[in-house]
């Protein structure tokens, strides 16, 4: 009788042991969902709180992480991340490269510049997107 209750105790020893695995120590945060998906075409419609009033529109386009005026020769661009309504562009020079021969409209080094100070983005009440911070902003509206 004394085996019968040994066999299970036997079997239980046969089995793998688990392993305690440790818990995950990443210091990363997971990146949130975008509060604003960016890529896309756009019109530029104001900066630094001010109404982009002039004769001629600027658009920019758009992909999951830059933003640029075309044509693309002209290096005109910002890389960007977004994370929540978290906005950074991070601060970049053409610097000693080849660019194509073609003049651009004089308030884009503005808006880098407003795209480099921001910190925010958000949809605006009137379906635009505001990239805000710092004292500095832009707003755009999709084309």
């Amino acid at each position: 009788m004394r085996s019968l209750f040994v066999l299970p105790l036997l079997l239980a020893g046969c089995s793998p042991a688990e392993e305690d695995a440790p818990a995950p120590t990443s210091m990363e945060t997971p990146a949130l969902e975008p509060a604003v998906e960016l890529e896309g075409y756009w019109r530029v419609a104001g900066i630094d709180g001010e109404p982009f009033d002039a004769s001629y529109a600027i658009a920019l386009v758009a992909d999951e992480d830059s933003i640029w005026w075309e044509p693309e020769c002209a290096l005109q661009y910002r890389d960007y991340s977004i994370s929540g309504d978290t906005f950074t562009a991070p601060m970049r020079s053409n610097a000693n490269l080849e660019v194509c021969d073609i003049g651009f409209p004089e308030e884009l080094p503005q808006i880098w510049s407003a795209l480099e100070a921001a910190d925010r983005i958000e949809r605006t009440p009137q379906n635009g997107v505001q990239i805000s911070g710092n004292g500095r902003s832009v707003t755009l509206f999709s084309q």
